[in-house]
């Protein structure tokens, strides 16, 4: 799974894939993931023994990090066509589906995933073409007037076109306005795409033209917020409300989002950089559902006569599964570096923020503690500054970012991801001794025990789940954000004073139980394991099973932590839960050993007991699992 990537013309990395085999011909690279595979390889023996590829992983983690954003995947080139029935025609890209029907003028873009994630994220559509004749105003739809289509692949690059005569009738008779023209450019090696709508006037007086780049459908996926660099206040300049139209003015703004409007690790969002950002005056919203979009149209203005002109709007765009969206200078500024980069790169990057950004600080901990195991001091002295640079950076971009939401009551925290964040705090207090970790912790383990959700068991005892977010429907405890933040507290408590952790550590353990379940894969079938039991404020029960392994893992470390933590009353917890946490341990166990698929010297640590492989995130939380880290 460890494989070299070209970035650019001249630049490699190496860094390990998704899987080994390519799922649905895809090669890609989740930051996340390889920064728990850089958790692992940080143990001091095996850092040593692979000392080139621990370097190699490293180099790509901090490859896919630029303040305040933790980049989330990256991927090798493609542009393949889809197998669509009918008048739709559709591309699959790298890490996009494309869909489109030219006749009609709709161009249809959406993320891709390998599970349900799959939508289409924004359809451009709606467009029309504005300007005076003779005092007299006209607005003109672009999609009725189309003749010609085009859909044209040449190498990474695919082009769609449509074009048509415009007529409008100032008295009797039909009089040409001139030729408008939408090309849509997609690049198999970027995420961004080109939106470009041109208008050669005929040999006419017109003046005063408006041309557009519509998105419609908005609603569909709970876009409710427009926003741009300017913006004269801290708030977007526009939130949708009660149902309506509104001009939106963004006279030269230089970027623009659309975009959910709350924040959270996986909310959407269509970033604009114009081409001309003079051109741009408005941008038209329309609502026809309380608090969503419906439709935004950017309105390019071309002011003055423009007898046999060619005008021209132009955008790069972007579409992003997750990101810091209040942070509107920051993404102006990387946006227009991304389009200047654009032309050089061999690999398309995911400009999403990672799911598990205190993933990402976690393995630089890590790495930070165990970087002595580098043959040379003086290497290792350099690695440790820049480590701590980064770990620092990161930390004060969370605190600003992340907890300071959700103290105004925000859906910002994620419990898996906060609960590295503290596990690399702890790493980082440990190593240095400087105050500065410890005062870290109280804030992050508040907002990790707001995520705790108290019941009573059916022995009438009290017992708790961590769920993943304050706004979690239905209420479930995964297992692997339970059993993270049971890990970070159980290390929080051992350098924190706060009775609140122990009584959450104590509560957690007993949400674990057996279960029987029902998985869908390739069919149903029965799954005894360790699950989670969380029972919510209606009375509504409900389970989550550890069938997937990386989910084990995690239980497995949280466990072998309790056990082994040097705190008094940490131990009487583990002494009080040990029949039931060996128990588990066995069953757990038992469930990877049905998983293991042996390669000569080397053991592949299957995803699952039904699956056929691993992939880059069970193989390394199923071994910190077994065996740990000498940093925690």
């Amino acid at each position: 799974m460890h494989r070299t990537v070209d970035l650019a013309d001249g630049v490699q990395f190496s860094a390990v894939s998704e899987t080994e085999k390519p799922v649905d011909g895809d090669n890609w690279f989740w930051t996340d993931d390889n920064a728990k595979v850089l958790e692992f390889m940080s143990r001091p023996e095996l850092w040593t023994r692979f000392p080139k590829e621990t370097a190699e992983i490293l180099c790509f983690v901090q490859a896919m990090c630029r303040p305040p954003f933790i980049f989330r995947r990256l991927s090798t080139p493609r542009l393949t066509p889809a197998d669509i029935e009918g008048p739709i025609g559709g591309y699959r890209h790298s890490m996009m589906n494309i869909r489109y029907d030219l006749s009609r003028g709709g161009v249809a873009a959406g993320m891709r995933f390998h599970d349900e994630r799959n939508f289409e994220n924004v359809l451009l559509y709606g467009n029309s073409v504005e300007f005076t004749y003779r005092r007299r105003q006209f607005k003109l739809p672009v999609e009725t007037a189309i003749s010609d289509t085009d859909a044209t692949q040449n190498g990474h690059v695919l082009e769609l076109r449509h074009s048509g005569d415009l007529y409008f009738t100032p008295k009797q008779q039909p009089l040409r306005l001139g030729r408008i023209t939408y090309l849509y450019r997609i690049d198999a090696r970027s995420m961004l795409f080109e939106v470009e709508a041109s208008l050669d006037i005929a040999a006419i007086d017109v003046s005063d033209v408006v041309l557009t780049v519509g998105h419609d459908q908005l609603g569909q996926r709970f876009y409710g917020t427009v926003d741009a660099d300017t913006r004269p206040t801290a708030a977007p300049l526009f939130n949708a409300g009660k149902p309506g139209r509104t001009m939106v003015g963004v006279a030269g703004a230089s970027y623009y989002v659309i975009r959910h409007g709350p924040f959270s690790g996986d909310a959407l969002a269509l970033h604009s950089v114009p081409r001309e950002p003079a051109r741009l005056s408005e941008i038209e919203v329309i609502g026809e559902i309380p608090g969503r979009l419906q439709r935004a149209i950017a309105r390019y203005s071309f002011p003055g006569h423009q007898h046999g002109a060619r005008l021209v709007a132009a955008e790069h765009k972007l579409l992003t599964g997750g990101g810091f969206y209040d942070r509107i200078a920051d993404y102006a500024e990387f946006m227009r570096d991304a389009v200047g980069a654009n032309a050089t790169r061999q690999a398309v990057y995911d400009f999403s923020i990672s799911y598990d950004y205190g993933v990402v600080i976690n393995a630089f901990a890590k790495c930070f503690a165990s970087s002595a195991a580098m043959q040379s001091q003086a290497e290792a002295g350099a690695l440790r500054a820049e480590l701590q640079s980064l770990i620092d950076t990161y930390l004060s971009y969370y605190l600003e970012i992340t907890i300071a939401g959700h103290r105004q009551g925000r859906n910002t925290v994620f419990s898996r991801e906060l609960a590295f964040v503290i596990l690399g705090v702890v790493t980082m207090y440990r190593t240095t001794g400087a105050a500065k970790y410890l005062e870290y912790l109280s804030p992050l383990c508040d907002a990790l025990l707001d995520l705790e959700m108290a019941f009573t068991d059916a022995g009438g005892d009290p017992a708790s789940g961590f769920i993943m977010k304050i706004d979690a429907s239905p209420f479930i405890a995964h297992v692997d954000c339970h059993s993270a933040a049971l890990l970070a507290l159980t290390q929080a408590a051992q350098l924190i004073r706060d009775e609140r952790l122990v009584t959450a550590i104590d509560r957690g353990l007993a949400a674990y139980c057996l279960e029987t379940s029902v998985v869908e894969l390739g069919g149903p079938h029965r799954v005894d394991s360790v699950g989670t039991l969380l029972i919510d404020r209606d009375g509504a029960r409900r389970t989550e099973n550890s069938f997937w392994n990386f989910k084990a893992g995690l239980t497995l470390r949280l466990f072998a932590a309790l056990r082994n933590a040097a705190e008094p009353v940490l131990q009487q917890i583990a002494a009080r839960h040990s029949d039931r946490i060996e128990l588990f341990e066995m069953i757990l166990r038992r469930q990877l050993e049905q998983a293991i698929t042996e390669h000569g010297d080397a053991v592949e640590i299957r995803c699952s007991t039904l699956s056929s492989e691993t992939n880059s995130e069970t193989q390394p939380w199923v071994m910190l699992g077994l065996l740990g880290h000498p940093a925690d």
